[in-house]
């Protein structure tokens, strides 16, 4: 007999050391990144940290762990890069999951990664109220900028990336995020 064990929110936090995981449906995922992926969330990183650096209208969060989905109080979430705006920073607390939805997710893409998985990260993401997702391909060279309503726009390296509406003022040119 095989007995199931339904891993917990606080099981995240407990193998951080042994890994980064996200949990869905009381199964532990591993977020592991291919060195290209790891390489442009790091692009992107630098990139908006300059950009707060002069706005300063909130933070960015690498790799964090956000536990705000009112439909699933169990689900752990962990976009390679998250935003929070300045006026709600108060309600993220010092250690564990953050409990409040990101403003903005990015999620870079590797080569294990499923199309349906990202389908399931932008439900869940809509669901505690996210107001922005870009999804980056860098093997293909794009970013999906998804929005609530379920629309979306494809930008590839020639285009410019706007933060609207949550960066306003934010525009980089898609080539920058993007390794060499």
């Amino acid at each position: 007999m095989i007995v199931q064990t339904r891993s917990t929110p606080d099981d995240v936090l407990r193998l951080e050391d042994e890994g980064l995981f996200e949990l869905v449906n009381g199964k532990l995922l591993d977020k592991s990144m291919s060195s290209l992926a790891s390489e442009t969330a790091g692009l992107i990183t630098i990139e908006l940290g300059v950009y707060l650096k002069q706005a300063s209208v909130g933070k960015i969060y690498p790799e964090q762990t956000f536990q705000c989905f009112s439909n699933d109080p169990d689900l752990v979430r962990r976009p390679d890069i998250a935003f929070i705006v300045t006026d709600r920073l108060t309600q993220v607390a010092g250690e564990g999951h953050v409990k409040i939805a990101p403003d903005l997710a990015i999620e870079v893409i590797s080569p294990n990664d499923k199309i349906y998985d990202l389908d399931g990260k932008l439900d869940d993401y809509w669901s505690a109220g996210v107001k922005l997702v870009w999804a980056v391909n860098p093997k293909f060279r794009w970013i999906q900028v998804h929005r609530p309503d379920r629309t979306m726009t494809e930008l590839h390296e020639t285009d410019t990336l706007t933060g609207e509406p949550v960066l306003n003022g934010l525009s980089i040119a898609i080539i920058d995020l993007l390794p060499k």
